[in-house]
């Protein structure tokens, strides 16, 4: 590959925002959520805890039942890469929850800490094995955990079809180790996208992004109008757009297009279920 600020001689990190880039690479990200309409918060302990009006010794969490949240999170995330084909990493989300019928609230939500191991890393591709642990530091009381440990195997998947071009992809499925209710569910995630630089130079470049991310709720349940439903075969797709702006001249030979980038994104749900109807993401990264 020659040129462009999509990499020199080698694949880069994902330009996408929704789906986990492939490549290990060392980066602080901050990202900030703003998400509106999700009206099932329970739907298979995916995001908080079976209501605690259902009064039966599994229900640990919000008091009332629930018509529609908004919420925003903010989650610093820190990733280290041993070498070009492992690396770590950790996030702390902080959540400002702002339901309908019971209080706002705000705290630290579920954390999560795992790896990355690309097991074809060369200068066209990268595919990677992906294994998350999600430990339930929220306060499931509040809404802002679920109370429940998860592990979440995936594949990760990317492909620099030219230095302007990438095209990528996953493969994700969150899974209980620990049910605290009837609610807790198993839940498939996947993903494509992809991004292409429109303009760069020494001072940067500008990359609009594409991706659609759907979901499939394999097990659990969930609250409809205050009554327990099953949750599965639920399926969710949303449609996700922005643009990735890089910051600086090119990092020639470097697993980074440039030292640090930002997005600015839009999110809409496509199908009728939902985890949210609309959302914002803002992110910046930064490449050591």
């Amino acid at each position: 590959m020659e040129g462009g600020a999509g990499g020199v001689g080698q694949t880069v990190a994902s330009k996408g925002a929704y789906i986990e880039n492939a490549v290990p690479v060392t980066m602080f990200r901050l990202r900030y959520d703003a998400a509106y309409g999700n009206n099932r918060p329970d739907r298979a302990e995916m995001f908080y805890a079976k209501c605690g009006c259902f009064k039966t010794p599994d229900a640990h969490g919000v008091p009332l039942s629930e018509t529609n949240i908004d919420y925003q999170d903010v989650t610093p995330y820190f990733e280290y890469a041993f070498s070009n084909r492992f690396s770590m990493f950790a996030d702390i989300p902080v959540r400002f929850l702002n339901p309908e019928q019971n209080a706002n609230t705000t705290g630290i939500a579920d954390v999560s800490f795992g790896a990355k191991y690309a097991f074809i890393a060369d200068e066209r591709r990268v595919w990677s094995l992906w294994m998350r642990t999600i430990a339930p530091t929220g306060a499931f009381g509040r809404g802002l955990g679920t109370g429940n440990w998860w592990i979440e195997p995936g594949v990760l998947f990317l492909e620099q079809l030219s230095p302007r071009w990438q095209f990528f992809g996953e493969l994700r499925d969150q899974a209980f180790l620990s049910r605290r209710s009837d609610f807790t569910g198993n839940v498939m995630r996947y993903g494509l996208g992809t991004s292409y630089i429109v303009a760069d130079g020494r001072w940067g470049y500008v990359a609009p992004v594409g991706e659609f991310v759907g979901w499939t709720v394999l097990s659990g349940m969930e609250a409809a109008d205050g009554v327990p439903v099953s949750a599965r075969g639920d399926t969710i797709v949303n449609a996700k757009t922005g643009v990735r702006f890089g910051f600086g001249q090119p990092q020639i030979g470097q697993f980074f297009a440039t030292r640090s980038d930002l997005y600015v994104g839009y999110a809409r749900a496509l199908t009728g279920e939902v985890w949210y109807k609309d959302m914002l993401r803002v992110e910046f990264r930064y490449f050591f």
